[in-house]
């Protein structure tokens, strides 16, 4: 959700996620792992509640997410689902290439962690 270019992410604070002001991103963002799970380990995020970014960067991270939740649910054959993550990582590193590219993955950096602590 957002409103012109500034994360809207009002119910990620009122679930408790960890947030974090990212310039880069355009505001607040809950800090995410790699599958895109917030610090609340029911809520994955996509789009423009992660920052603000382009629509087709926005639709790979929904599929990033799903897998994830999938994943987390013990649904899916984890093969699979780690041939699909390496796909929607390899297209959403090339639709970050760019000069704005570079500036998202500077903000990506400071609120992305490899795996939450259990």
């Amino acid at each position: 959700m957002a409103v012109g270019l500034t994360p809207t992410c009002e119910i990620l604070w009122q679930a408790g996620c960890k947030m974090i002001f990212v310039p880069q991103l355009c505001g607040h963002v809950a800090q995410r792992d790699l599958n895109m799970r917030t610090s609340h380990p029911d809520i994955w995020i996509a789009g423009d509640a992660a920052g603000i970014e382009e629509a087709s960067a926005a639709m790979v991270e929904g599929r990033i997410a799903g897998v994830g939740v999938a994943r987390s649910l013990g649904h899916g054959d984890p093969s699979d689902q780690a041939k699909r993550l390496d796909d929607y990582r390899g297209r959403i590193a090339d639709l970050r290439g760019g000069e704005v590219g570079q500036k998202i993955c500077q903000g990506l950096q400071c609120c992305t962690v490899n795996q939450w602590g259990v």
